[in-house]
């Protein structure tokens, strides 16, 4: 087995996973399995290096250990997943049952338990990138539509916020504005539950499960009605849900704009990452 390097913040490597564990005997076998496949990794010990190296790296898949010593995890969890730039895995033993469930809530894209198979471990890491990579490219768009109207709403898809064309921001998690993004981006055709499901909530839909109607459910509580007093978001039975096409593309305005003193923006040093006393 090679030898683990620990990363440091100033560390130039350009990894394609990076790996967020405080237990060692953990991170020897991960590193060795993965670097083993041909899968480059470098490793976090703690949260704030973690964050540092999401940041400057942008790794294609970050494992999240859910027993890190220094962060409450699922703190980290939500911070990781806001961009949906990368793919997330949670790394969970038999304890951390409640923080693996509100990881995936959250929006991680799957977990594997501790301590995990090799082989299983890469299947889920490449996986992850492919579905990571089919996101990507499906929300691609010209910087000339960072900004979609439709009614009463703007949609600004560059810095993910939805205003009222007087400029006043609505206020959505990452996964509600991913579900509106996903509605935007169909052009006004139906959008099935099952999309909705991958898009916005990182897992498969299935008939039992009733996450994505309280995610639109809660979507239409934050939005304003539609100029004919409509709700903006319409169920299609048996399809899923259908909002009506974007107005022409239009470019940035200064009310779409703001600066980091924007209390809307809050940037990784606002996060409380240690957990209190």
């Amino acid at each position: 087995m090679g030898t683990v390097t620990l990363a440091a913040e100033g560390s130039l490597i350009d990894p394609k996973v990076l790996l967020i564990e405080s237990d060692v005997s953990t991170v020897r076998t991960l590193v060795s399995g993965l670097e083993e496949a041909g899968i480059q990794v470098v490793w976090a010990r703690d949260s704030t290096t973690g964050l540092a190296l999401s940041a400057r790296l942008l790794p294609d898949i970050v494992l999240v250990g859910l027993g890190l010593t220094d962060v409450d995890s699922i703190v980290l969890v939500g911070h990781l997943v806001e961009p949906r730039n990368c793919g997330v895995i949670v790394l969970a033993g038999p304890e951390d049952e409640a923080a693996r469930i509100a990881s995936l809530e959250l929006g991680a894209d799957d977990y594997l338990a501790k301590p995990p198979t090799l082989r299983d471990m890469i299947a889920r890491v490449r996986a992850v990138h492919r579905r990571v990579n089919v996101r990507k490219s499906h929300f691609a768009l010209p910087s000339a539509e960072a900004v979609l109207a439709i009614g009463p709403i703007r949609i600004n898809l560059q810095n993910r916020s939805v205003h009222t064309p007087d400029g006043k921001r609505i206020n959505l998690t990452s996964a509600e504005f991913t579900a509106l993004e996903t509605f935007a981006r169909a052009g006004g055709n139906a959008v099935t539950r099952d999309r909705l499901s991958a898009a916005a909530l990182r897992r498969p839909w299935r008939p039992e499960d009733r996450s994505v109607d309280q995610l639109v459910f809660n979507l239409r509580q934050k939005l304003p009605l539609d100029v004919d007093g409509g709700v903006l978001i319409q169920s299609i039975r048996g399809s899923g849900y259908w909002m009506r096409a974007p107005e022409r593309p239009t470019h940035q305005r200064p009310e779409f704009t703001w600066s980091a003193e924007d209390p809307g923006i809050r940037p990784v040093t606002s996060y409380n990452l240690v957990k209190s006393a």
